[in-house]
């Protein structure tokens, strides 16, 4: 009886030790910045687990706005680039998001070389069949700037990970809207986005 118990030990001791040596390892989350060293050129949002790749849009037209203050002695009219459609197919679950832009490798130095200092988001005007993106300022011909506004471009941090690839984040939370991550000082082109949390 002794030794059949000793037995029945020996099997269940052996079996506990067999059960913990192969209990699966905890998970490791994803690594936004591992996982974006690997990433073709292009730009890309982080869904939480892996980067998904965002589509390139053009500037489809434009012209002056308010054409109405060049009769206005002193008041100047607006320069906009149009954009088609009336929402981005790309759309934020957080105002927080977090993108990644990869460039094609250029030697530094080289004219017209990729930087991340050129990296920017801007804010669309919203219309009911396109979005439009002005970019000039100023309602005078003291005040008139060509460029993109600072209230349409909300303060971001960007992060290199490597020479060509970039981190970008903004510092805080975006109002709804439509957007754009862009590389061009004046947002002729870039990747659109949309966040549209429900109201409250």
């Amino acid at each position: 009886m002794r030794s059949f118990l000793l037995g029945l030990f020996f099997v269940l001791s052996v079996s506990e030790i067999t059960g913990v040596a192969q209990s699966p390892a905890p998970s490791v989350p994803p690594n936004p910045k591992d996982a974006a060293v690997r990433l073709q050129p292009g730009a890309y949002l982080w869904n939480g687990s892996s980067w998904i790749s965002m589509q390139t849009i053009n500037m489809a037209g434009g012209g002056a706005k308010h054409m109405g203050k060049m009769f206005v002695p002193g008041l100047t009219p607006q320069m906009v680039w149009t954009f088609r459609d009336a929402s981005a197919p790309v759309h934020l679950d957080t105002g927080k998001p977090v993108f990644c832009l990869k460039f094609y490798a250029v030697q530094p130095g080289m004219p017209y070389a990729p930087s991340g200092r050129d990296i920017v988001i801007t804010r669309f005007d919203e219309k009911k069949d396109h979005r439009e993106l002005q970019t000039t300022s100023g309602g005078n011909m003291f005040t008139f700037k060509a460029g993109l506004s600072k209230d349409r471009t909300p303060d971001i941090e960007v992060t290199p990970i490597e020479a060509s690839t970039y981190i970008v984040t903004p510092k805080d939370a975006l109002r709804a809207g439509e957007y754009l991550l862009s590389t061009s000082s004046m947002g002729t082109s870039g990747y659109d986005f949309g966040f549209h949390p429900p109201k409250q």
